[in-house]
């Protein structure tokens, strides 16, 4: 656990600054409000820029501050003289660098003042300060104990968005790092008079058709591996472009093995042009992160992880999967 010297930064914040707030590719429901929580708040005494790698799902676009997200992959040199320009760059939800993808270079290469706030296990060191504990559910809930912590003020806005990032890392309060002080921060944030009950819809019940296509797809391909707990689906480029994909179509897909009984550890395999990438879930003590890690080039958390494979060939990575999955399991026996 990695902790923020708060009068350092407080006293780094009296003046105002240039200030960017960034976050991972392909943002998700926790980076995008988080980062939107955070520039409602500096906002007020600040020249604040929100700039992500690349577009992100529709079902986020609602949020408070929406419009004043700069996609860098359709404004790269508008975007780097911003960057260029910032005094501080805060850095949410990621701790390695290479997940701002394209951003990557005028991040690293610009030499202002760096802060991370992020749950993810072993941060890498290129920021000035880190705020990072992986037992924590989200980084809404980090970001929340950092302004709370520099006396900072929260309004209906970005009490709305950090409510949004807890939601949606911890499967609507289900999953293991749900703790008490979870619930206490989402009890605070109903002093704005957030509308919990329309959030719920913007993120839950505006999916497209396109969703339901690729679930078909998705449950008619999924595989059980019923010695081991655990159960594989996967989607082929070309259902993405049969089925209409949009991005957030396939979000919680990984998710639904997770309901039957006896399966404690999930993967859901998506082709792209560039690969396959991957989706661990686990209940219990199956730890993805690790075996992400060792075999699928990522990592994550214990019961939540990414992965990569730089192949496109479905049935050759299943194969792969059965047998690592095989090893891991002895190894750990």
């Amino acid at each position: 656990m990695n902790k923020i010297d708060y009068p350092f930064v407080k006293k780094l914040l009296l003046n105002k600054k240039n200030i960017v707030i960034t976050t991972h590719k392909t943002p998700d429901g926790d980076a995008l409000g988080s980062s939107l929580a955070l520039w409602h708040t500096l906002k007020k005494n600040h020249n604040v820029h929100i700039i992500v790698p690349n577009e992100y799902p529709d079902n986020l676009k609602w949020l408070p501050g929406n419009n004043n997200v700069i996609i860098y992959e359709n404004n790269k040199s508008f975007a780097d003289n911003i960057i260029t320009q910032s005094d501080i760059i805060f850095c949410l939800d990621f701790n390695k660098l290479y997940r701002v993808d394209t951003m990557f270079d005028v991040v690293a290469n610009h030499k202002c003042y760096k802060i991370m706030i992020d749950h993810h296990e072993d941060p890498d060191n290129f920021c000035d300060q880190v705020l990072s504990n992986p037992f924590i559910s989200s980084t809404a809930e980090l970001l929340y104990t950092f302004l709370f912590s520099l006396d900072y003020k929260l309004n209906k806005n970005s009490a709305t968005c950090i409510y949004t990032g807890i939601v949606t890392d911890t499967g609507s309060m289900r999953y293991p790092n749900v703790t008490r002080h979870t619930h206490l921060i989402i009890s605070e944030l109903f002093n704005f008079k957030i509308n919990h009950s329309s959030i719920h819809q913007n993120l839950f019940d505006t999916q497209n058709k396109s969703r339901l296509s690729l679930l078909k797809v998705c449950l008619e391909n999924l595989k059980l591996f019923t010695n081991h707990k655990a159960a594989l689906t996967f989607l082929r480029e070309k259902d993405l472009i049969d089925n209409s994909y949009q991005k957030g179509d396939t979000e919680g897909f990984v998710n639904m093995p997770l309901s039957l009984k006896n399966i404690e550890f999930s993967t859901l395999f998506i082709e792209f042009k560039d690969g396959i990438k991957i989706s661990f879930r686990s209940q219990g003590e199956f730890n993805v992160n690790l075996f992400s890690q060792k075999y699928f080039n990522g990592g994550g958390h214990k019961n939540a992880a990414g992965g990569f494979l730089n192949t496109k060939n479905i049935e050759e990575s299943i194969e792969y999967f059965s047998i690592v999955l095989q090893k891991f399991i002895n190894e750990k026996a």
